[in-house]
This record gives C-alpha cells, sequence and structure tokens, in this order.
C-alpha cells in the first residue's frame, strides 16, 4: 500500500503546471496540521504535495524490520513527485535530507525546517535533545499515546508569544485527526534516535537552506555553527520568535523565508 498524499495543484496565468514542492511533515503530526498554510503561502506558486509519514495521518503502517529508515525512504520515493523541491520538517526534515543524499536527480532544492542532521547527543555533537529524553517517549508511548502526543505538541510550542494559545489551537486540530498507533510512533523515534547525516552532507550539490526557530525548545539556534562546518554551501536563517512548529508560531515569516530561497533557485 502507498502513502497517502495530498495534492494541491496549481497553474500560471497560460495554464501551465507550476514547479513541484513537496512537503514531509514531523514525528507525532500529519499533512493536514500545515495544509491550510501551505495552500495560502505556496499554491499560488507550486504544485504542494503533502505526504503523510507511514502509519501516520491517512499512511498504512509498515511493519517492523531490521532497517526501518530503508523502508520509510522507498516508501516517500514511491509518492515522491519525479522532481520537486522538497520541504521537511522535524522528523521530516532529517528523512528529506536522506531522500537528497540517496537520489538527488529527484531533489531541486532542500529546506530543512526546524531540524537537524542528527537529533540525538552524542560525544561529537551536544547540540540536541538527550538520548534521555527520546528513551522516555519510547517507554512513554508503550503505556499511553494520546496523552504522550499531547505533552509532545505542546512541548514544541514553549517559548513561543502567545504559546498558551497556539497550544490549545493545536491540540483541539490533532484531537480532531487520526492518532497514529504505537508501531508508527516507536519507529519514528527510532529514526529520530539513530539517524545521523552529518558525515555526508557536504556531497550535497543542490541548494539547501536550514530554518530554524529562536525559540525551539528542541533544537537550538545555535546549531548553526555546526552546519556550517558541516554544509559550507548551505544557507542558515533564524526566524525570530519561531517555535519547534515555526509555520504554526510565525506562520508569515516562515513562508516569507522558504519562498524568497525558491525564488533565488527557481531556474534550477
Amino acid at each position: 500500500m502507498k502513502l497517502n498524499t495530498i495534492t494541491i495543484p496549481s497553474f500560471d496565468q497560460n495554464q501551465n503546471a507550476n514547479p513541484n514542492l513537496t512537503l514531509i511533515h514531523g514525528w507525532g503530526a500529519e499533512s493536514r496540521v500545515w495544509e491550510q498554510w501551505a495552500k495560502e503561502k505556496f499554491a499560488p506558486f507550486y504544485t504542494v504535495t503533502l505526504i503523510d509519514l507511514p502509519g501516520f495521518g491517512e499512511s498504512p503502517a509498515l511493519p517492523n524490520s531490521q532497517n526501518i529508515e530503508n523502508d520509510w525512504i522507498q516508501a516517500l520515493i514511491e509518492v515522491l513527485p519525479e522532481k520537486t523541491h522538497l520541504l521537511g520538517w522535524s522528523l521530516g526534515g532529517l528523512l528529506a535530507q536522506k531522500i537528497a543524499l540517496q537520489f538527488p536527480e529527484k531533489v531541486q532544492s532542500l529546506i530543512c525546517l526546524a531540524t537537524t542532521p542528527r537529533f540525538t547527543q552524542n560525544d561529537g555533537w551536544q547540540r540536541s535533545i538527550s538520548p534521555k529524553i527520546i528513551g522516555d517517549f519510547i517507554q512513554a508511548i508503550s503505556i499511553e499515546v494520546s496523552s504522550v502526543l499531547k505533552k509532545f505538541w505542546r512541548l514544541q510550542l514553549q517559548g513561543s508569544e502567545n504559546s498558551r494559545g497556539l497550544m490549545k489551537e493545536l491540540v483541539q486540530h490533532m484531537s480532531k485527526r487520526n492518532l497514529p498507533k504505537i508501531r508508527p510512533l516507536n519507529q519514528g523515534l527510532i529514526l529520530l534516535k539513530d539517524m545521523d547525516n552529518r558525515a555526508q552532507l557536504k556531497t550535497l550539490t543542490m541548494p539547501t537552506l536550514w530554518l530554524l526557530g529562536e525559540r525551539d525548545p528542541l533544537i537550538p539556534q545555535d546549531i548553526r555553527l555546526n552546519l556550517v562546518e558541516l554544509q559550507p554551501m548551505a544557507q542558515v536563517q533564524i526566524i525570530p520568535g519561531g517555535s519547534h512548529i515555526p509555520f504554526f508560531s510565525q506562520p508569515d515569516e516562515t513562508a516569507r523565508f522558504i519562498l524568497d530561497f525558491l525564488t533565488t533557485n527557481s531556474h534550477l
């Protein structure tokens, strides 16, 4: 079974199809969370495709295997447009990086939103999440899904302006959607714990934008110092006041950074 996609068609004045822009969401979310934002901000200029990750939204879950990363990447590739600008948020950003590394002919440009080449800390990578936090989420998910997801949704907006109002709005939206089951949630957490794209970033040749929230509680903006070393040709921008869900807390500013980048690289 193929992953679920939402396509928002767009045509120029001469009824020619506009370039493709594909969005991959993060852990605990689904495509509907940013559908309206994408429609308003990007559909006038791009044919937008939103992909539900395996087991999230309307997508079927994948069976457990020895290589979850490969299985998820292959499932995404099956529904990815032939040539597209690719935007990945959080876990979706990790996967978008991997797609760009493995299938560069499919990716015109890469936008990494509120994400990182490695989510968990190790001896040489401290500006990231403690492995214990990921482990705690894995343990908690096995006990109760709904409360853990609500905690995570709130966590992502901590520190942003009007965080309480935004948290309430996000929880209300997500509570109306299909909650993912334990298996895909655990698979996503395993990917967040284990995926590491750092060593390969310098091999990327397509234009790349790293877009980070100033007040992101999960990914400190200081990671830009690492990104400059890992991928010197990439652009790195900080969204003033941005949370881990910057399209929710700063929708206009986030879209403007993305559109400026895409416009600059529209000839590719």
